[in-house]
């Protein structure tokens, strides 16, 4: 039997996932590009700066609970451990909650200026949160192996938001107002999605919640802290040059990187679209062929993936560089970007790397992996640069930090990986 199991009729109709999710996932793109139309380039900037402080926020993963959960609850469920699998979920909401309160108190107690006021970064927090929250809710319905019904959740949060968000900027062309419009709807959704996962089931909705409360202290801290560890430095891998840029750059450069921008997001979309069938694909995998198996799929698709990016990157490029020169004359900067963030679409797409060692339980190593890889290619970027000079801090150089962040990240991972696969048949 191969490791996707026998094409059931079942699993035939899952595989409808993926046109819907795609479907989703360009919604979501193209809400961007319909966005730059609408506002104007600084009003976009503060979009940019708010949406970059919501991935912020969801780089938290609720301490660590939410990369737990998803590890876990396909385990779980393998085993029939529903009830420890909905008092997880419920963990991980507490925990969203409290990072949100957190967060909220600093932004309005230490405002930080880079371009964005504090009402609007205020808001991009509200947005993690309904993001994160919509993740969590979302995991269950993964971790069961239906994928379809994960992507047309995601398509419908896609629709409302898309609907929510454009509305609301061609009436008023604020910033504020659109991020606004976007979180309460994520927000409605996402407690809908909550609610149908733990209503009718024992315990009830108050008495999981104390037992969830009760059992926190119980959890397993250590590996949470150790995942947020690696989520942290994957995050700072995947959108250090992104902060650097709202920190170093004027509005309208800002605004044209962040325009560009949305190619990685693109990619990083993608990858999500395909990792939300990979990843609890290969957890029960692992839980069924142990990890020989789960690498030797893990490697097809990464391979796979980049070689089949490298492919389509060309013809993109020239599509994207036409549409921007006669759609988005104002963001003139973003055309000379396209390239760099191409390339790095490439790599972003095709690592599945990292949810092969946190599902193998190799976390501890790709912690350091991550740090190891940002150090390499920070080095490198910084010797042929030079930043510290003063004109070394351009858009093109920045999105140069993105490219050898990516590569080297995906080096070192894919090396990584292949030496864990090899002790653990040892």
């Amino acid at each position: 039997m191969s490791a996707f199991g026998a094409l059931t009729p079942r699993r035939i109709r899952q595989l409808w996932y993926a046109p819907v999710l795609a479907m989703a996932t360009a919604l979501m793109m193209l809400r961007l590009f319909a966005l730059a139309r609408l506002l104007d380039v600084l009003d976009f900037a503060q979009l940019s700066a708010a949406l970059l402080v919501s991935s912020t926020f969801v780089m938290l993963a609720c301490l660590g609970l939410q990369a737990l959960l998803q590890r876990d609850m396909p385990v779980m469920f393998v085993r029939g451990r529903e009830r420890a699998a909905r008092v997880l979920l419920t963990q991980s909401v507490l925990a969203a909650y409290a990072c949100a309160i957190v967060g909220l108190v600093l932004a309005f107690t230490s405002p930080t200026d880079f371009g964005s006021p504090t009402v609007l970064v205020a808001l991009g927090l509200v947005h993690g949160l309904s993001q994160q929250l919509f993740l969590v809710a979302s995991v269950e319905s993964r971790s069961r192996g239906e994928p379809l019904r994960y992507a047309f959740q995601s398509l419908i949060r896609s629709v409302l938001i898309v609907g929510a968000g454009l509305l609301t900027a061609a009436m008023s062309r604020s910033a504020l107002a659109v991020v606004g419009a976007e979180a309460a709807m994520s927000l409605l959704l996402a407690h809908g999605l909550l609610w149908q996962t733990v209503a009718g089931t024992r315990p009830r909705v108050a008495g999981l919640l104390r037992v969830a409360w009760r059992r926190m202290p119980r959890l397993e801290w250590h590996a949470a802290l150790v995942l947020l560890v690696v989520s942290l430095v994957g995050f700072a891998l995947t959108y250090a040059d992104r902060w650097l840029a709202a920190l170093l750059l004027g509005a309208g450069e800002f605004g044209n990187y962040a325009f560009a921008g949305t190619v990685l997001a693109i990619g990083l979309s993608a990858q999500s679209l395909i990792n939300a069938s990979v990843y609890p694909l290969l957890a029960r995998l692992y839980a069924r062929d142990g990890t020989a198996a789960c690498y030797a799929l893990c490697r097809r698709l990464s391979l796979l993936a980049l070689a089949g990016s490298l492919v389509l990157a060309p013809p993109a490029y020239f599509l994207l560089e036409a549409g921007l020169r006669r759609w988005y004359p104002a963001y003139d900067i973003a055309q000379g970007l396209l390239a760099p963030f191409l390339l790095v679409a490439c790599f972003r797409v095709s690592d599945f790397w990292s949810s092969f060692m946190m599902i193998t339980g190799f976390q501890n190593r790709l912690l350091r992996t991550s740090i190891v890889a940002g150090g390499i290619a920070a080095m490198l970027w910084g010797v042929v640069t030079q930043p510290w000079r003063p004109d070394g801090r351009t858009p093109g150089q920045l999105a140069m930090l993105a490219v050898a962040l990516a590569v080297v990240g995906y080096a070192v991972a894919a090396l990584a990986s292949r030496r864990s696969a090899l002790e653990a048949s040892a």
